[in-house]
């Protein structure tokens, strides 16, 4: 029968749980009330399609029948679930050009399809909608009111106290916290216990207070006390009876010293000598043993060993933190040798060419399982864009003493510097460089040039990197004269099996012409002018306005909204090595940047399905703000459709031609130079304002470049002043407040000049309409872009799964060791496509907007990139 119990609510345990009830409730009228508020949101907003499918979204309203052309349909049969069936997957390449309407369908029916071909893996997840603020509030306060108990309870461990030990109940002289909860140990039991756990970390209280000792020291207990004793301790490994004879009773004796390198320090152990009873042969562990018992050798001797979980951990930090340098680690495994209460240097050298070796060795080993690391699974086969940057703070310091030997890694990322060089010199000796710096406007720019000179103190002067437009590293080439336009033709020349569409560049009106006047001398070259010229978004804001109009990314058909400032983001990642790489030689240098390129590809293709449905479904809530926002703008001006394409032509039209010259004023020509010079200065001061941080890796130089920036900004100041006094209508003049407040950086629209009007209308009112017109047409073009990126992902996938599994039915009788890898290899891949599937479905069903709520990768501490060593001579 149950018992009725009446609540006290003098109870302590009463409060409690009525606090903890009242947080529930209001956790609950917050999730309550944030689903009614989506609700309503849904139903006020309808979806934009017409009809949904078994994935949920359906075919977008378009056209409504009519033939489709058969060889422009790619068919996809119908999979299973599971990755392991050998079903071959069909790709039909398009042979009829389609209007983007058509491809649009095509994709997305060859993105149901997939989707469709497996059951769905569960429900998404919901977000919480409790506060944030109200629980870390809470937190505080309970942190606040158990501090004095926790102090209390920090002192008090620190008691010896008279305890026992928990195998003979004698008074116990030995604690280890690795053997909880029987910790405490008397002398004898000690020595027992942990003659085969030489590496748990002991303390004893022989002296009235706890103490580290190392695994060499043991307590004995004579007439005058107790008092330490030496020992030697073997070394932990596998069991390996290696006897002729057969026999199988054999003895562990203390061979040659050995040195253990753990995450908890340096451990003096010796190497097991095994001795048979029955022949009396003795034998060592050899380095097989010693890798099936998890140590990886320092040396071929194998006097020193380092465990491949210190190895793994120091890999997976050197990817979080690539700063971190060698050093630092072998400073903080001294420190835990010494908190342990042993004793002893660990080399840093040693330590990264050890570490080097194990990588190469588990790069050749994925290569055997199928493995990728510059390959984007949402750009294969077909690859939407490729932006190519430099970044002058990966420089290394020219060191006589290096060695010559080649690296690990040399040519997989990064080019052979003598493939490169070769490549420049036939550039170079066909086409006739132009001397300086390209010139954007009255704007100079470091990267805009053909030729440059070396630094003296440098070797390489930095590094040139290609990326895609997810963020995947692809290619890097060291760079030695500078910033010049052989060294992304190069990367350019490369990459074209990836055929991509748009190649983006942060000087793009420089570079094209270059390309197609090395192109035009060189016909092995012509293919490169088939690509299109992109330049990046934001870069574009610091060109001249009609070299945006021209050039910029935003205003070039098919490109969606690709910004191609992916790069940007990839050198803040890859700065942060020059840290430790610009002290490196050159084949470690090589080495390491290759290795940090892996694994920020590894993390980019862990999250790359979070990334494309994010980006998805806020590309589709975007395209339908931006085109409530045209017609807004199109009311406001009262502008028909004929009108908004007109001006269109108008600011193209204006884009193409010279800036006119003033005829009213009586000082022509010197009105003209005070236009041009307004232009270079208001040019020069926003341009070093945007990278005074991103390019530039000392302090001491960025004061420098602080006051030249102030100067040029109080000459600008005064140019325009005196241009407001040649010029009689102040309908011309120029206003001083609106030119400051666009050099804040608030404000990222381009600044348009008096002069610069055309037409019946000033020029900016319609290229105002113009930006917001190529803005949607662009989010039109993505959410196209990301069906047909999100199916590539998929058909990746599960191309992947049957390539293993074509090679594990190879392998089934040969290699075990590597069968064992291609089924983890297999099994990995299958998760994944489920995953994926999963996530797709959501950013195309109706429960999308859960998506939104998914926390994406901070990379607010990320540094920009980019230094430039000869920029001090252009500015100061």
């Amino acid at each position: 029968m149950a018992t009725k119990h009446k609540l006290d609510s003098k109870d302590p345990h009463y409060k409690e749980g009525r606090r903890m009830a009242l947080e529930l409730k209001h956790e609950h009228i917050l999730a309550e009330a944030k689903r009614a508020a989506d609700e309503r949101k849904r139903v006020r907003d309808p979806p934009h399609t017409s009809k949904r499918d078994s994935v949920g979204r359906g075919k977008p309203r378009g056209r409504r029948g009519g033939r489709r052309h058969a060889s422009a349909t790619a068919t996809y049969p119908t999979f299973e679930c599971s990755l392991s069936s050998s079903v071959e997957v069909p790709f039909t390449a398009t042979s009829t050009k389609l209007n983007p309407q058509e491809e649009f369908e095509k994709n997305m029916e060859r993105l149901s399809d997939i989707l469709a071909s497996c059951p769905s893996a569960g429900q998404p997840q919901s977000s919480s909608a409790s506060s944030w603020s109200f629980r870390q509030q809470k937190a505080s306060e309970r942190w606040k009111e158990a501090r004095p108990y926790h102090l209390k309870c920090l002192i008090s461990k620190e008691a010896v106290g008279h305890p026992l030990c928990g195998l003979c109940n004698k008074p116990a002289v030995i604690r280890c916290r690795e053997c909880l909860p029987e910790e405490w140990f008397c002398g004898d039991c000690d020595v027992l216990h942990h003659k085969k756990q030489p590496l748990h970390n002991r303390e004893c209280v022989i002296r009235g207070f706890f103490e580290a000792i190392p695994p060499t020291t043991c307590i004995i207990k004579g007439e005058a006390g107790y008092c330490t004793h030496e020992q030697a301790c073997t070394l932990p490994t596998v069991k390996m009876p290696d006897c002729s004879c057969g026999g199988t009773n054999f003895t562990v004796l203390p061979g040659k010293p050995v040195i253990l390198i753990t995450i908890n320090g340096r451990f003096d152990l010796h190497q097991p000598l095994y001795e048979c009873q029955t022949c009396q042969q003795q034998w060592t562990p050899d380095f097989k043993d010693l890798l099936r018992s998890g140590y990886w050798p320092a040396s071929i001797t194998n006097s020193t060993l380092y465990t491949l979980d210190l190895l793994s951990s120091l890999q997976e930090l050197k990817i979080i933190s690539p700063g971190f340098s060698r050093q630092a680690f072998a400073k903080l495994l001294e420190h835990r040798t010494k908190c342990g209460g042993r004793s002893g240097p660990i080399n840093g050298d040693a330590l990264q060419r050890s570490f080097l070796e194990l990588s190469y060795a588990s790069f050749e080993e994925d290569q055997l399982c199928c493995g990728a690391p510059f390959t984007c699974p949402a750009c294969t086969p077909e690859m939407l864009a490729v932006s190519a940057d430099g970044n002058r703070k990966l420089y290394r310091f020219r060191r006589n003493g290096s060695s010559d030997d080649p690296g690990f890694f040399e040519g997989l990322f990064v080019a052979e510097d003598s493939v490169v060089s070769r490549f420049v010199d036939t550039i170079q000796k066909a086409v006739k460089n132009t001397q300086g710096r390209g010139t954007c406007g009255d704007s100079q720019w470091t990267a805009a040039r053909e030729t440059s000179r070396r630094a003296s103190k440098l070797d390489e002067e930095g590094m040139e990197v290609a990326v895609c437009r997810h963020g995947f590293l692809l290619k890097a080439l060291n760079m030695y004269r500078g910033e010049i336009f052989a060294y992304p033709l190069y990367l350019q020349k490369e990459l074209m099996p990836a055929k991509a569409q748009f190649f983006a560049m942060d000087v793009a009106c420089k570079y094209w012409p270059y390309l197609e006047k090395v192109a035009s001398v060189l016909p092995a070259l012509q293919e490169l002018t088939t690509m299109k010229p992109f330049l990046s978004v934001m870069h574009a804001r610091a060109h001249a306005t009609k070299c945006e109009i021209n050039w910029s990314g935003r205003n070039q058909e098919g490109a969606g909204t690709t910004a191609e400032e992916e790069v940007e983001q990839v050198n803040s990642y890859l700065s942060r090595c020059a840290l430790t790489t610009k002290y490196m030689s050159k084949a470690a240098r090589v080495d390491m940047l290759t290795l940090h390129a892996m694994g920020w590809n590894e993390k980019k293709n862990l999250s790359l399905h979070q990334a494309l449905s994010t980006r998805y479904v806020k590309t589709c809530q975007r395209l339908h703000d931006e085109t409530a926002r045209l017609a807004d703008l199109k009311t406001e001006l009262d502008c028909t459709d004929e009108l908004v394409s007109q001006w269109l032509s108008d600011v193209k039209e204006w884009a193409a031609g010279e800036t006119p010259g003033t005829s009213r004023v009586s000082q022509g020509t010197t009105h003209k130079e005070i236009q041009q010079s307004i232009e270079g200065l208001y040019l020069s001061v926003r341009h070093r304002k945007r990278t005074l941080y991103c390019q530039n890796d000392s302090s001491k130089f960025r004061h420098r470049l602080r006051r030249k920036l102030a100067e040029d900004k109080k000459l600008l100041l005064q140019e325009i002043q005196k241009y407001n006094d040649l010029v009689l209508e102040s309908a011309t003049t120029i206003d001083v407040a609106v030119v400051e407040h666009s050099l804040t950086g608030e404000n990222t629209v381009s600044q348009i000049w008096p002069w610069e009007v055309h037409g019946s209308a000033n020029i900016s009112i319609k290229k105002r309409v113009h930006d917001q017109v190529m803005l949607t047409r662009r989010l039109h073009e993505e959410t196209r872009v990301l069906v047909l990126e999100m199916a590539q992902h998929c058909t990746w996938l599960q191309s992947l799964a049957m390539v293993l599994n074509n090679k594990l039915a190879e392998e089934d009788q040969g290699n075990e060791g590597l069968c064992c890898l291609l089924r983890r290899r297999l099994s990995e891949v299958s998760e994944r496509f489920q995953m994926v599937l999963q996530q797709y479905k959501t950013a195309l069903g109706p429960e999308a907007s859960v998506l939104l709520h998914v926390e994406e990768e901070d990379q607010s501490d990320l540094s920009s990139p980019d230094t430039s060593e000869d920029e001090e001579e252009n500015t100061i």
